[in-house]
This record gives C-alpha cells, sequence and structure tokens, in this order.
C-alpha cells in the first residue's frame, strides 16, 4: 500500500507552485509585454557583460573597458543564462524570468518553515504568501531581473539556519564553518547584505536570546532623542542640511550611549541609587558620550564620510536622551533588589568565563567569510584595479556634486528613511500605506491635495511605532521572545547598520531592490502579530473554522492583488504597433548612426543589449572602468572619451548639458543631429574631440 504523501508537503509544493505562478505567467506573454520586467536599466548591465564574457571580450559592457560594476553570484548565474542569447535575444530574458520565480517560490517555502517553527501556521502560510505574492513586494524585489530574488532567498536560508543552531545550541565546529560558507554566499549575492551577516553572526556566536527590557526602552528612548533635536534644530521643511543624513547620529548615539551607562552602572540590577549618585553619574555619562559622539563623527568625517557634525545638536540629542532616560528611571518599577556589582567586573567576569568559546566559534563562522570576501576582493584588485564594484564608488562620488538628477532635496521624512512610494525608501512597504492614510486624513477636513502633511505623518508613525513597541512587551514580552527566536531583532540591526552605511557615505541613487532585508522585517513582524491574532481566535472561539476562514480570505486578497498587478504589468495581447515598441531606442540609433560607432549613454543597458553593430559606452560610469571614473572626477573624462574615440552621445539634454557631471564634460563637444520622440526626451548628438 503507498504512503499517502504528507498535508504539509502538499501545502509546501502548493505555495512553491503559487510563488512561481506570476513569472511562468509573465515569460509568456508577447515580447513587448515581457520586457516590462525589466524596467531597471541596470539589469541589463549584467546581461551585455555576460554577453562580452561568453563572447571572449572579459567583463565588459563596451567591449574596451573593464568593469566590476555588479554583484557576483547574479553575475555567475546570468552567465549560466545568457549563452542562450547567441540564438535570441529574448530567449535568455524569458528563462531568467523564470528563475526569478524559482527563486521566489523557494524563499516562500524557506519562509514558511522558519515561521512554522514558532508561530501558528496560519500566520507562517499568510507571511509565506505575501511575500511571494504583494504587488510592492513583488515589484521591487522579483521583478526587475536585478540580483535581490537571489539575496532574498539567502538571506531567508542563512536565517533558518541560524535558527536551527540556535534552537539546538549545535556548537560543532562543521555547523559555524557551514553558516559561515552560507554567511559568505548570502554577501556575495548583493555586498551590502554583509551587515545582515555580520549581526546575525553575533547573535548566533553570542548566543543572544534576550535584550533586557530597560536596555530596549532606553535604545527606543535615545532613537526617539535624536530625531527630537534634529526637528528642534532644522524643523521637517528642507533646508542645505538636508544633504546629510540623521542615521550616522543615530548609530554613534545607539552604540556610545548603553555603553557608557552601562559602565557607569546604569543596567545594575538595584534601581534605588542615591538620588546625588545618579544626578553625578548622569552628568559623568552624559559628558562623556558627547565628547565620544563628537570625536567619533568628527574621525568619520576626517577620513571622507559624508557627515554633519553640528555641536548645537549633538548637545539637543544629549539632553533629549538625559531627560528621556531619568524620567524612564524615576517612572520604571522593578523587584529586584539582588546586590550589584560594578559594571566592569561583571563584564570582566562574563568575559572570562566565554572568551575562549567565543573566539573560537566566531573564528569558525568568520573564516568561510573571510576566505570567500577576501579571496572576492583580491580578484578585483588584480583584475579591475580596485578592491570593490566601481559602481559603488561612483554613486557616492554623486554624493558629493551639486546640480545633479542623482540627489534630491529632501524633509526629515526622507532622512529618516520613511519615503513613501514603492521602493523610495527602506521601509516604504509600510510608510506608503502610512502616508495615503495620512492624506486621507487630512482631506477629510480641507481640501483634496495630494500632498503628504508631514507632521501628521510623523505623528502616525510614531504612533505605530510605539505601538509595535507595546505589543512585543505584552504578556510578559510574549511576541518580544518569539522575536528573538527567529532572529528579528538580528535582521532590525543589520538593517539598520545597512541603511546607516548608505547615509554615512552620502550615497547617490539607492534603488527600490536594496532593501530586501527591510521589506522582511516587516513581513515577519505583521507575521508575528497575525500569529497572536490566530492564536486568539483559536482560544475564544475553540475551533480552528474561523482561522481557516480569515487565512483563506486573507490569501486571496493578496492573490487578487498580485493577478492584478500581472495582468496589467504584462497584458497578453499587444497593439500591432506597439509590438516592437522595447526596440524604438536601438532601432532609431541604428537608422541614425553608422555601423560600427561608439555611442555614448548615461545608462544604455537596454539599449547597448538589443542594438546591432554598434557599441554603447557606459557614461554614468556604474559599468565603466576604474579609468574612466578617476577621469570623471579630475575633470578629464573628455579626454577619456576622445582616446576612446567616441562618436555620438544619446541621452536627456537636460542631464547632458545643464547637469553635473555632464555638462562639464561635454561643453563645446556635441553637435545635435535630431531629437528622437521617444520617453525621457533623448535627443541624438554627434561628440565633437578635441581635435576635430
Amino acid at each position: 500500500m503507498k504512503k499517502a504523501i504528507p498535508l504539509a508537503l502538499v501545502g509546501q509544493i502548493g505555495l512553491f507552485l503559487l510563488g512561481i505562478a506570476g513569472s511562468l505567467y509573465a515569460a509568456m506573454t508577447p515580447a513587448n509585454s515581457m520586457v516590462n520586467w525589466y524596467r531597471a536599466d541596470d539589469a541589463f548591465y549584467y546581461y551585455k557583460v555576460a554577453q562580452n564574457v561568453l563572447a571572449g571580450h572579459g567583463f565588459t559592457f563596451d567591449q574596451v573597458n573593464l568593469s566590476n560594476g555588479f554583484h557576483p553570484l547574479w553575475m555567475v548565474v546570468c552567465l549560466g543564462v545568457f549563452w542562450l542569447s547567441r540564438f535570441h535575444l529574448l530567449l535568455p530574458l524569458r528563462i531568467l524570468i523564470i528563475i526569478s520565480g524559482l527563486l521566489n517560490g523557494a524563499t516562500g517555502v524557506l519562509l514558511f518553515r522558519l515561521l512554522r517553527k514558532y508561530l501558528h501556521p496560519a500566520a507562517a502560510v499568510l507571511g509565506a504568501s505575501v511575500w511571494m505574492l504583494l504587488p510592492s513586494i513583488y515589484h521591487d524585489h522579483i521583478v526587475h531581473g536585478m540580483e535581490s530574488a537571489l539575496s532574498a532567498l539567502l538571506i531567508v536560508w542563512l536565517l533558518s539556519k541560524s535558527v536551527e543552531i540556535m534552537q539546538a545550541n549545535d556548537r560543532r565546529p562543521v555547523s559555524l564553518l557551514l553558516l559561515g560558507l552560507l554567511g559568505a554566499l548570502t554577501i556575495l549575492s548583493r555586498l551590502d547584505t554583509v551587515f545582515i551577516v555580520a549581526a546575525i553572526g553575533v547573535f548566533v556566536v553570542f548566543r543572544i536570546t534576550r535584550i533586557p527590557r530597560v536596555l530596549v526602552v532606553d535604545l527606543v528612548l535615545m532613537l526617539l532623542a535624536a530625531v527630537f533635536a534634529w526637528v528642534t534644530r532644522f524643523g521637517t521643511t528642507p533646508t542645505v542640511w538636508n544633504n546629510y543624513s540623521i542615521y550616522p547620529l543615530l548609530l554613534t548615539g545607539l552604540v556610545i550611549k548603553p555603553l557608557i551607562l552601562f559602565l557607569l552602572g546604569f543596567y545594575s540590577p538595584v534601581r534605588n541609587m542615591r538620588r546625588g549618585v545618579f544626578i553625578v553619574r548622569l552628568a559623568v555619562a552624559f559628558l562623556l558620550i558627547g565628547l565620544l559622539e563628537y570625536g567619533v563623527l568628527l574621525l568619520l568625517q576626517a577620513i571622507g564620510f559624508n557627515l554633519l557634525v553640528a555641536r548645537s545638536l549633538i548637545l539637543l540629542d544629549l539632553l533629549y536622551a538625559a531627560l528621556f532616560i531619568t524620567l524612564h528611571r524615576v517612572l520604571r518599577k522593578t523587584r529586584d533588589t539582588s546586590p550589584a556589582q560594578p559594571a566592569w567586573k561583571t563584564f570582566s567576569s562574563w568575559m572570562k568565563g566565554n572568551l575562549k568559546q567565543l573566539l573560537r566559534d566566531g573564528g569558525l563562522f568568520s573564516l568561510p567569510v573571510a576566505l570567500l570576501i577576501g579571496a572576492y576582493m583580491l580578484a578585483n584588485k588584480l583584475i579591475f584595479g580596485t578592491f570593490s564594484p566601481i559602481s559603488g564608488q561612483v554613486k557616492t562620488w554623486w554624493g558629493s556634486l551639486t546640480n545633479t538628477v542623482y540627489m534630491q532635496n529632501e524633509t526629515l521624512v526622507g532622512l529618516l528613511g520613511l519615503n513613501p512610494g514603492s521602493g523610495n525608501s527602506p521601509w516604504s512597504l509600510l510608510t506608503t500605506l502610512v502616508a495615503d492614510i495620512a492624506v486621507f486624513l487630512r482631506n477629510l477636513f480641507t481640501r483634496d491635495s495630494n500632498d503628504l502633511p508631514i507632521e501628521l505623518f510623523l505623528v502616525l508613525m510614531f504612533i505605530i511605532f510605539a505601538a509595535l513597541v507595546l505589543l512585543l512587551s505584552r504578556k510578559n514580552g510574549y511576541l518580544a521572545r518569539k522575536s528573538f527566536n527567529l532572529l528579528v531583532p538580528a535582521l532590525i540591526i543589520g538593517c539598520f547598520l545597512q541603511i546607516s552605511y548608505y547615509a554615512a557615505r552620502g550615497y547617490g541613487h539607492t534603488r527600490s531592490w536594496y532593501w530586501v532585508a527591510e521589506a522582511l522585517v516587516l513581513v515577519m513582524l505583521g507575521a508575528l502579530f497575525a500569529s497572536r491574532l490566530f492564536e486568539k481566535l483559536g482560544q475564544w472561539t475553540r475551533s480552528g473554522v474561523l482561522t481557516r476562514i480569515l487565512l483563506v480570505l486573507m490569501t486571496v486578497v493578496v492573490f487578487l492583488m498580485h493577478t492584478r498587478y500581472l495582468v496589467r504589468q504584462f497584458p497578453l495581447t499587444v497593439a500591432p504597433e506597439m509590438e516592437t515598441r522595447y526596440l524604438a531606442q536601438a532601432l532609431a540609433l541604428e537608422e541614425y548612426t553608422e555601423e560600427g560607432s561608439l555611442i555614448g549613454m548615461t545608462g544604455g543597458g537596454m539599449t547597448a543589449y538589443f542594438v546591432r553593430n554598434r557599441t554603447v559606452v557606459n557614461l554614468d560610469g556604474l559599468i565603466n572602468s576604474v579609468e574612466y571614473f578617476n577621469a570623471l572626477k579630475a575633470g578629464k573624462a573628455a579626454e577619456f572619451l576622445d582616446r576612446m574615440g567616441l562618436d555620438y552621445v544619446f541621452g536627456n539634454y537636460y542631464m547632458l548639458l545643464d547637469s553635473n557631471p555632464y555638462q562639464g564634460i561635454f561643453h563645446n563637444r556635441l553637435k545635435r543631429i535630431m531629437a528622437i520622440e521617444l520617453q525621457d526626451r533623448f535627443v541624438l548628438y554627434r561628440y565633437l574631440p578635441k581635435s576635430r
């Protein structure tokens, strides 16, 4: 008699099929619909380089300049797929859509297994379904043909294995080495996930299963103090200071403040410190904190980070933090009256008992990461002349420019990483919904407008943040413990470090697919609260029927939203005159330029892939050489292009003639040929070398 297939396995197969169904549909649509999957020009940087590698030209976009402006693991995938481009240019694009769908389905199944360990099964199903199907997530992290689908799979896989090791208290060398190997692969899928991997690694090595509630509340108060300080000093409207970010101040404060407070005894078990001793210690603590924060920020600024080091802002931050922490200590209730010992002695005793184990575990986890990432960086230096991808260096440089289309003047909402709109900020999955609510509430009392009411939006975000902290701490931290079991705090810390890294460097032009881990945090937190809801429903009704009905309704709603997105984005029928619309730029260049021409474009990925018998040269530097980037910085890009023998320049006339860095490059170097009536007001120019 044949064994029945376990119901749980059937469910996971169903989830997997649900995750890949959309990509199967999109891959089979007409060409002009199918290429809507590839809205990001950056994706074609990978594909053109892969074509050139397979043709024997090396890692180059234009067959002239070597470039490493890509994440390595996704390039490996592209090298395997774009061998098919020799048969038809659309074939590998369709295959890659299916591969992205397979990655999405696998991520959904892994996420379900992870959530099911500690949450209600219905919440696990809902969380996986939301990740795989919700249009805002699907559009930002699965569609586009970028590396984010692979990165998501590896982050969830790393989380799952880390949770297994923590749950079993597994300290075997082979387990930690394999976890480190998985961490290294995660970094190679997207290099900025190094912060996510590091945070998870710390939690695993130190076996962090909880953070004292008093410290959690203090950290929240320190965060609020920094925000209030910024609002007090600069307000919420655009100012010159908005060229900087609040995150470096937050990060240094959230590291230095708790450390100093700990060393001065503010986290000792006993609360009844004499008032005079408390005041003196608090004053000494915040004097040291202020000096350290100011010194660290100055040091970071001196070594090249784009930081705002304003003494008045730091002083306000310290005053607010001291006030909030004092109020917390006055209002805090504790039953712990055990004798305290000096903080340094507590730390010293703990280190003596754990240092050897920590060094061993940390070394085992870090070894594969150090070897693989070190080898990757060394290979980059030997082949391309730089340790890290040139694209990141270019975008950091953009942050130092004025009058550039790659940066924008922002309000406090942007500085906090809270901009609404799909993919516009790390937390846009939540902030877009809150912004819609804020606009709706404002329009109830005034004339209709789509402008964001910033103050109301920030108030709503604060209410949500406070509610989140309150819900996690209820029932003696019931949901907080579950979040630690799932390593959600590690993921949040990694996200904060990632965002702070970009902010501290003045990094320009971040894109939606950067924020995979942030979207995952929101989905996992949503699953936590949904789990509590399903548990309560079960207790109230003493039956699982209502839970199952609610799960089906929620999943159906998400599925219908997903289907609506697919039908709109990838229509099954295309009007005859639109069948080759995706080739418009390539066909226009073929009509107005000669075969063998070198054509410069700010971007140009898709055009380079489809244009025939011409070569596109990337002018923004993201997929160009170190030599070209150095020429850009030195103001000698025109001479570089002269030596290349550039023939034409094709792009938006404002960007080329009136914004940096291009207006300096092309001043008196372009002769207008014609405007090509396409999107973005592109104009074709003849490039005029200095010798002509």
